[in-house]
């Protein structure tokens, strides 16, 4: 099954990235594989 976001979505999304890559670097990164893999499962 394919997995599309709105634009809302995505703009929450690059959002939640950018944040948690300002938190700590690179959780950003492994918080964005992390959505596609749940993306993926579904």
């Amino acid at each position: 099954m394919r997995v599309i976001f709105t634009r809302i979505a995505r703009q929450e999304l690059e959002d939640a990235i950018r944040y948690y890559e300002l938190e700590y670097s690179g959780l950003g990164i492994r918080f964005k594989e992390e959505v596609r893999k749940a993306a993926w499962d579904l």
